[in-house]
């Protein structure tokens, strides 16, 4: 018991002192050890990067498709995973979109949850 009171004292005392330290490695009971998490900040950075990359590539590709009316298209990318939000003046334009979308490269998968205008928005 003085031994896991020591240990989180230790952890806290670590995290006041140096906010760099994020885990304790400990052996578990089968004795295989923990390990620390490998999402560092520049991964993080590099992701954000990548999805803001992606949603300008389908809005490129969107604004490009005749026809189509982008005024009321939002997208949002993450991961590969694309949501096309907002509103169309005619159901042909929610299929459009969606194709479009899939195609850009990049995309594993869209999730169009565009609507009909109504009441002239």
């Amino acid at each position: 018991m003085k031994v896991i009171q020591a240990v989180v004292c230790s952890v806290v005392l670590c995290s006041v002192m140096s906010p760099t330290v994020s885990v304790l490695a400990q052996p578990s009971s089968s004795g295989a050890e923990a390990s620390a998490p490998t999402t560092t900040a520049s991964d993080a950075k590099a992701a954000k990067a990548a999805n803001k990359a992606l949603r300008k590539a389908v809005i490129r590709q969107l604004s490009r498709t005749p026809g189509l009316d982008v005024g009321g298209i939002n997208v949002i990318a993450k991961t590969g995973v694309v949501t096309l939000l907002g509103v169309v003046p005619d159901t042909r334009q929610i299929e459009l979109a969606g194709q479009i979308a899939q195609e850009v490269r990049g995309v594993t998968e869209v999730r169009n949850t565009l609507t009909l205008q109504t009441n002239g928005r």
